[in-house]
């Protein structure tokens, strides 16, 4: 009946929080690595094949924004998070790895991500790994939003609009925050027959609401289950001199709100708020068939011969060679010069004149 081993598995939504240091260390990248490694350990001992943590949550997520009165503070921030951030591959994903492999779980980890190639560059990005502790693939936000825009690069498309994984226990796939707002992204997933949508967030106070209809909007337009992910940091672990503009300075101001939802767009765990755990649901995969029997988005509720995805499957380097010009054409001038106009029209009149030459004209 189905492609799948077994259409039933256990999923799990990390509740937690990243370490984080008082001004001026700001972030532990090696203590929250071992945490990330605690968390899949405990969650794969619940039985859980696959386990999602929230958005940026290594080293963590930016809950602070420049202050006007201190840039000289937010300049040394922005570079103690650059170098704290993770490579992939690198030492941070090469831990994760080895911690889903011996989970044997699918882990999908938010993380802020140093660009290895261009330096300076970071991402909010979703690394995908199997139990087999491989690399799938990481997306990276394709919009950043509010204070996000100080510290990330924007997505690109090619590979990063292809993070949706046809694996043993479903077909998984995942979006960040105000990603669930990009509508032509969300069909973008769906088209690619999406049954885990993983929902990634930062837990901030003010954002539950949003938190509760996108990712249950997502789930019964997909008609696919939904793993939230949200952060919750306690406020004996929130650090007491990170950065006068700040969220970890307002009281539970990090509240969660991680829970597992169907095909319906129905929480089946959760949503819980205000505390540190982990949220499971067992789901059956069947449902996900079953729901698509009204209006299944991909087949008899789909008309993309009306409206359709345009979708670069290039990436768009910033750094691109030049091309070269065809042996034997001459460099132009400047086409703005006097000089370079009147050799572009004797150029087109050659051109025109041979083009138009009879046979008979060339002679013998």
């Amino acid at each position: 009946m189905s492609v799948y081993n077994d259409l039933r598995v256990k999923v799990a939504a990390v509740q937690d929080g990243p370490v984080l240091k008082d001004a001026p260390q700001w972030f532990d990248a090696d203590a929250t690595v071992d945490k990330a490694v605690r968390l899949i350990e405990e969650a794969s001992g619940q039985g859980a094949r696959l386990v999602v943590f929230p958005e940026c949550w290594m080293p963590s997520f930016p809950y602070w924004s420049m202050d006007f009165t201190d840039r000289l503070t937010f300049r040394e921030i922005w570079a103690r998070y650059l170098l704290a951030s993770v490579e992939v591959p690198g030492k941070e994903t090469k831990a994760l790895c080895t911690a889903a492999k011996n989970a044997g779980a699918y882990v999908v980890m938010g993380i802020n991500e140093r660009d290895s190639r261009f330096q300076g560059r970071m991402y909010n990005s979703i690394l995908y790994i199997s139990p087999q502790g491989e690399i799938l693939g990481t997306h990276r936000k394709i919009c950043n939003t509010v204070q996000e825009r100080f510290f990330h690069t924007p997505g690109d498309g090619g590979e990063n609009l292809n993070t949706v994984f046809n694996t043993d226990i479903g077909i998984i796939g995942g979006t960040m925050c105000g990603e669930h707002a990009q509508l032509g992204l969300a069909q973008h997933w769906i088209m690619q027959g999406i049954q885990i949508h993983c929902s990634l967030w930062p837990g901030e106070m003010g954002l539950e609401t949003l938190t509760d209809i996108r990712s249950r909007n997502i789930c019964c337009t997909a008609r696919c289950f939904g793993v939230v992910a949200s952060t919750y940091i306690s406020e004996e672990d929130k650090p007491k001199n990170f950065y006068k503009n700040s969220l970890f300075n307002i009281p539970k101001s990090i509240r969660g709100g991680s829970g597992v939802i169907d095909p319906n767009g129905r929480y089946i765990a959760g949503p819980v708020y205000d505390e540190a755990t982990i949220v499971y649901a067992d789901i059956d995969l069947f449902e996900t068939y079953k729901s698509r029997f009204e209006t299944n988005v991909v087949g008899i509720y789909s008309r993309w011969d009306l409206i359709s995805l345009n979708v670069r499957q290039e990436t768009y380097e910033p750094v691109v060679p030049m091309k070269q010009l065809p042996d034997g054409m001459p460099v132009e001038p400047p086409p703005e010069s006097r000089e370079g106009l009147e050799e572009r029209v004797r150029r087109l009149e050659q051109r025109i004149a041979s083009l138009t030459e009879k046979p008979e004209d060339k002679g013998p």
